[in-house]
């Protein structure tokens, strides 16, 4: 019956404080909304590469280079053999290699696919991904044989069975038709490998052979599947023992290495674990290309989710407790007629956690609601089904909400229930407003939370403003890069040429701003015995004219002047011990011209020395100077001219801009996360703000009559109603400044070139408060203050 009556009570008080029931649910809903969809996040994340069978058991092979300082995901071919034949530890290995942006033929049109994985036979079993479909026997040997996903095998065959059917895959214009031997089910959305179609290893070193961009020879197949030196293109996995500890087979691994080392090629194997690869990853080179996590904003947002969700807390402690202040002189009455204590905090405690349940589902269709959106921001798909993951989140979402109900029920009650009897009937207690310390502090901590949120945001803002801003040492107007694929670049080029509205164009390896990085390691031009370590960057004629760049000393490549040798920045002359400079013999000719130190990568990294050498035929994207004018009649005229000049590619370009916002993609993200989170813990604050100052007037409503009978003018009393909030705002200020600027702080050591901690990012963050708490308290201090002063003095 107790409980009974606690739920009949909780009701009735909900239904008599509309106003206060309606602030509460709505916070809670936001705080538990935010929870959920942290916890989706945060157990998708920990949770990549879980769906592996033997995933504790399976480790990959990692590769310190010596000569450009580099963790290398990529082993010689012969290693996987090797460490099995040698290592008894090893039960089995395989290779992987990722082809990049092919086409598959689907009816008469060509489909793109992001990647294609090679990878032999027994990656099935070691991976424990199951084949639905057909059989393997020849796979490994074959390189006109595929396997395909449950996902590819519905997208070109419907219901059809697939096994023993013909698929044409165009790469770079080569076409080759390969059979359908089996289908295997998807990758788990959350894993670092991906790939809706499985080649042989064969198929790999085919297009490695056809493909591969060298500043020398191109190894032949049999020397990348045999050579020490020459192989460094595949991923090798190994299968290890159970019993085994990982750091044994390491140490053999490196002694391996030192065995097969030479002058040249310095192997340094090391093994890193599976379940760790998405985390681990974020220098070392993969050409996998799949997904890599980022810790720090991992933590960052569960961080923020926690702080979001003790603003809620905060928010439905201060007004269940101000409310709880209106109620004493009922739960004293009850005491009077026999109520014990404990039953009293048993009330309390029930109308607390029911609140926070009934919250509950609507929190979860809250985060239903904007998993499109946060999926949208983080570039990863986010939704809510029945998996071992969702009912994990749910049970810890769940105690998370009947956590915070008792805890503020019981905090609530144990302050309310201690007030002595007597005095609580003469109603002292209930008019006590200015001496409660906790509660202050508590709005303290609810604006020090969104201030810090406000500031962050700016200032990640403007740091990606700043990058979009910042002197690349190239000119970004009106440059347009067009990825060439099998297009007849020459042919391109002169028939573009002829148009008024292209300046100039040349070619590139990649055409600054880029993530591609060829190192090279070259002797020193006045010391030859010592090696010294230099980007490279391969280019046409007129590359530094036409990308804007500016030319400290000598000219840019031309056919009739300087046909060969090469260009450097400003940072590559005392690396290359350069003291005449233009004329000066280096490995790759002689130096022709010095450019002004550019950003060929983002701003997280110092410009480094650089050394741009002429070879057309390396260039793999086209750089295009267009006057600005009329820039989509002359985007047509270049789409119609890659139409006629050749090529089975399709017609992309980007502007610069474009480019940035790639490189930049993290923190533009991370930018609109930190926002929407502080948009949330403003509106919950918000919320709470209003309830508190709604709470405050009732409390006061007699006062204010007395005031303005006594002549004050509806000015003061506005005054006196918000100064509170005034100071509190100006106390958060003081408080939420160093936490915010020591964040910050932080944050910016992540880039070589930063903007700066302007002052006003702080002064902004404090004015937003100030005008968010008064505009939020004003409308209801406005309404006691011009209320008719009979009627509040009637109100007791």
């Amino acid at each position: 019956m107790t409980i009974s009556n606690n739920l009949k009570t909780a009701f009735r008080h909900f239904g008599s404080d509309k106003t206060n029931t309606f602030i509460n649910l709505t916070g809670l809903t936001l705080g538990l909304g935010i929870v959920a969809v942290v916890l989706v996040f945060v157990l998708n994340e920990l949770s990549y590469n879980q769906s592996f069978a033997n995933r504790n058991q399976i480790f990959r092979v990692i590769n310190y280079n010596e000569d450009d300082d580099n963790q290398w995901a990529n082993t010689p071919f012969v290693l996987g053999s090797t460490a099995f034949e040698q290592f008894a530890e090893v039960e089995a290995f395989v290779h992987q290699y990722t082809v990049h942006h092919l086409e598959v033929k689907a009816e008469e049109e060509y489909l793109p696919e992001n990647s294609l994985l090679c990878t032999e036979a027994a990656f099935f079993n070691m991976f424990g991904v199951e084949l639905i479909h057909g059989e393997l026997s020849g796979f490994d040997h074959s390189k006109n044989k595929l396997v395909i996903s449950q996902e590819a095998a519905s997208k070109y065959f419907g219901t059809q069975n697939p096994v023993g059917e013909m698929l044409t895959v165009r790469k770079d214009g080569a076409e080759r038709n390969m059979e359908v031997v089996a289908v295997f089910e998807d990758f788990a959305p959350n894993s670092t490998i991906k790939a809706s179609l499985v080649a042989s290893p064969e198929f790999g070193l085919e297009n490695l052979k056809q493909t591969l961009i060298s500043t020398g020879e191109v190894p032949e197949i049999q020397e990348m599947r045999e050579s020490w030196e020459n192989g460094l293109f595949f991923t090798t996995y190994l299968l290890l023992n159970k019993a085994v500890d990982p750091t044994s087979v390491e140490a053999k691994l490196r002694e391996l290495g030192e065995q097969y080392s030479s002058e040249d090629n310095q192997l340094n194997f090391s093994l890193q674990a599976l379940t760790n690869i998405y985390f681990e990853s974020g220098q070392i080179v993969d050409n996998n290309a799949g997904d890599k996590g980022n810790r720090s904003m991992l933590l960052t947002l569960v961080g923020i989710g926690i702080l979001i969700l003790a603003v809620a807390c905060v928010n439905y402690l201060n007004l269940s407790s101000a409310q709880a202040l209106m109620q004493t002189k009922a739960l004293a009455v009850r005491k009077v007629c026999g109520a014990s204590r404990g039953k009293l905090v048993g009330q309390l405690v029930t109308e607390s956690v029911l609140m926070v349940l009934i919250a509950l589902p609507f929190s979860l269709l809250a985060c239903q609601l904007s998993l499109p959106l946060i999926s949208q921001m983080l570039g990863k798909s986010y939704v809510l089904v029945i998996t071992d993951q969702l009912l994990l989140s749910l049970s810890i979402l769940l105690l998370v909400a009947v956590g915070t109900g008792v805890l503020s029920g019981v905090l609530v009650a144990l302050k309310i229930t201690s007030f002595r009897l007597t005095e609580t009937l003469k109603g002292k207690y209930a008019n006590a407003n200015n001496k409660h310390r906790v509660r202050k502090a508590m709005v303290v901590f609810q604006l020090s939370v969104f201030m810090v949120l406000i500031a962050v945001m700016f200032l990640s803002k403007k740091q990606v403003h700043y990058a979009f801003n910042k002197d690349l040492g190239i000119e970004k107007e009106g440059l347009v890069r067009i990825p060439l694929g099998d297009h007849n670049y020459a042919l391109f080029k002169e028939e573009i040429l002829k148009s008024p509205s292209v300046v100039k164009v040349s070619g590139a390896l990649w055409i600054p701003p880029h993530k591609g990085k060829m190192f090279l390691s070259i002797p020193k031009v006045d010391e030859p015995n010592q090696l010294v370590k230099v980007n490279g960057l391969f280019v046409d004629y007129g590359f530094a004219e036409t990308m804007g760049m500016q030319l400290i000393l000598g000219n840019d490549f031309d056919k009739e002047k300087n046909a060969t040798g090469v260009l450097v920045n400003e940072q590559a002359i005392e690396t290359l011990g350069l003291t005449e400079i233009i004329g000066e013999q280096t490995a790759f000719g002689p130096v022709v011209g010095v450019v002004k130190d550019f950003n060929m990568y983002s701003v997280r990294e110092a410009v480094t020395p650089m050394l741009i050498g002429i070879n057309p035929q390396m260039c793999r994207e086209i750089a295009v100077r267009i006057k600005t004018k009329n820039i989509s009649k002359t985007i047509a005229f270049l789409e119609d001219a890659w139409k006629t000049t050749g090529g089975t590619t399709a017609f992309d370009f980007d502007f610069t801009d474009d480019i940035l916002n790639q490189i930049y993609e993290a923190e533009i993200r991370f930018s609109k996360i930190i926002g929407l989170l502080a948009g949330v813990a403003i509106l919950i604050g918000s919320l709470g703000l209003f309830g508190l100052s709604l709470l405050i007037s009732r409390q006061r409503t007699k006062e204010i009559g007395i005031r303005k009978v006594n002549g004050a003018k509806v000015g003061e009393i506005l005054t006196m109603l918000n100064k509170d909030f005034v100071r509190w705002v100006m106390v958060a200020f003081l408080i939420s400044t160093p936490i915010a600027y020591y964040a910050m702080t932080k944050w910016l050591e992540n880039f070589a070139y930063k903007t700066s901690l302007s002052w006003w990012i702080f002064a902004l963050a404090g004015l937003l408060a100030l005008g968010i708490a008064l505009l939020t308290v004003s409308w209801q201090s406005w309404r006691a203050a011009t209320r008719n002063p009979v009627e509040a003095l009637r109100y007791e």
